[in-house]
């Protein structure tokens, strides 16, 4: 039964290394190489997940990397699952231009760009010396006042939803990399409720 559920799970996994369906980038058996043809030495996609895209390590990934960045070439090690080139990442990609990061389209919920998540976004990075109410001279509210509560709510709805699935990731006790280990036990267990006894 194990193994018909590992298989039910992966049959919506879309690879990024060749793009079809069924499997992860990191058992992909289509991996090819510069040339085109089938990888014979690698056999799979490991190569392509797990690796530090700044300096090509297996022990760390990008997020971790202490080497300094190369403003000429930052991702040396990065393989785009858009044009197979190397040297960039699919939100970088020249042919992926109208889709960014967002591979199924959409985009920021905060500014529209396309570039980086709601999460990541400068607009809600700015420090809140703007959101101070002021007074105005007429009894009406001005016109960009809509425009205002608007952003105020997509930010609190984006800042929400980041801390709930941070609050989700501490609770699960779930570190993140590739190399991170054995997922531990979800959470800790309930304490059992104290037994109250009258007299």
């Amino acid at each position: 039964r194990r193994q018909k559920r590992i298989q039910e799970r992966s049959v919506g996994t879309t690879c990024f290394a060749c793009r079809e369906k069924g499997h992860a980038a990191k058992d992909c058996p289509n991996v090819k190489s510069n040339s085109g043809e089938e990888d014979a030495f690698q056999g799979k996609g490991r190569s392509l997940v797990g690796i530090c895209y700044r300096c090509g390590s297996t022990r760390h990934t990008l997020s971790r990397c202490k080497k300094q960045v190369d403003e000429s070439n930052p991702l040396p090690f990065a393989s785009c699952f858009v044009c197979n080139g190397k040297g960039h990442l699919a939100s970088a990609c020249p042919q992926n231009a109208d889709k960014g990061i967002y591979p199924n389209g959409g985009c920021c919920k905060l500014c529209g760009e396309k570039t980086h998540l709601a999460k990541d976004c400068e607009l809600r990075k700015k420090d809140n010396v703007g959101a101070l109410a002021v007074m105005g001279t007429g009894d009406r509210p001005g016109a960009d006042e809509d425009d205002f509560h608007t952003f105020k709510r997509r930010k609190q709805e984006v800042e929400k939803g980041s801390k709930a699935s941070d609050d989700k990731r501490k609770s699960l006790q779930v570190r993140t990399g590739a190399h991170s280990g054995v997922v531990k036990s979800f959470g800790s267990t309930p304490k059992p409720a104290k037994k109250v006894v009258y007299f």
